[in-house]
């Protein structure tokens, strides 16, 4: 059925906004000098020892799934998850599985109450060398100088390089399909470090991401598309309906695996204060001047 004229205009609005080029440009340019401490305070970096023949640099979210025994929904340690997607419940063994780390539903449970922001200060003049900073709350950060770059605290996709990309490239769901179809976990990675652009702790989370969605929703999406649609990526059906409802394959993917991405990236389009191909209600986009790095 194609893309509505409103999808296109949405999807291209980021980058016709004067200046986009330009301030892609510079943060291309720019080089992050704290980066493992990031990831180490999310306790994302896997150690040589453990790497496998993958030779990855950070673990997945969605591994090991956290599950508890229950004998009643009052005895969960976590509150239950909102949509039925992001778990599964066991009721002959009494058992909760959510998709995601414990780490992971810890944080997703907090959400609603979560002030945290990534903040972003260069070193100097040059504004080149940067640090990123996960700070409580907005204000904090401004306090200290810092520059807000999205909601949330940092990740693996929170660099100045990652939201260059995120910039040049709105519609990232249609590249991130043609590099789910790669056989291994390495071909994915490499399509989205020399095919998308994504720096490599991002493009590994990127891949852990369509991994998961691939092994949990490709019947949904096969039901929704056609085997044929998805064999050949021709998945051009709405992203969503007018009232913002995703379609099936999004809504599992978004449900099942995004809160295990989101709390690895960091940054997401939403977080970050720009628009997708995929339409999402304004309250769900967090607003930021991104101009304000080189001012």
């Amino acid at each position: 059925s194609g893309e509505t004229q409103a999808t296109a205009n949405r999807r291209d609005s980021v980058t016709q906004l004067p200046g986009t080029e330009g301030l892609i440009n510079r943060l291309q340019q720019t080089n992050l000098l704290n980066g493992d401490e990031i990831y180490e305070n999310l306790n994302l970096i896997l150690d040589s020892s453990t790497r496998g023949e993958d030779g990855f640099l950070t673990h997945s979210p969605f591994e090991p799934q956290y599950r508890q025994s229950i004998e009643s929904l009052a005895a969960l340690r976590y509150p239950l998850p909102n949509n039925k997607q992001s778990y599964e419940m066991d009721d002959a063994d009494s058992t909760f599985s959510f998709y995601g780390q414990e780490a992971v539903l810890r944080w997703y449970s907090s959400l609603g109450s979560n002030t945290d922001v990534c903040g972003v200060q260069f070193i100097d003049s040059s504004r080149i060398n940067y640090r990123l900073r996960t700070f409580s709350d907005p204000q904090s950060a401004l306090k200290e100088g810092y520059v807000i770059t999205h909601r949330y605290h940092c990740g693996t996709c929170s660099s100045l390089q990652s939201l260059a990309v995120y910039l040049a490239k709105p519609d990232l769901t249609t590249p991130a399909r043609k590099c789910a179809r790669k056989l291994t976990q390495n071909a994915v990675k490499a399509c989205f470090m020399d095919e998308v652009g994504l720096e490599e702790r991002c493009a590994e989370t990127w891949t852990y991401n369509v991994l998961h969605t691939r092994r949990h929703c490709l019947k949904v999406c096969i039901n929704h598309y056609g085997l044929w649609n998805v064999l050949t990526n021709n998945m051009t059906d709405k992203h969503a309906d007018e009232s913002g409802n995703l379609n099936p394959c999004l809504a599992c993917d978004e449900y099942t695996s995004g809160s295990g991405f989101q709390f690895t990236a960091g940054r997401t389009r939403r977080t970050s204060g720009l628009t997708s191909a995929i339409h999402r209600p304004a309250k769900e986009v967090y607003p930021v001047d991104h101009s304000l790095y080189f001012k």
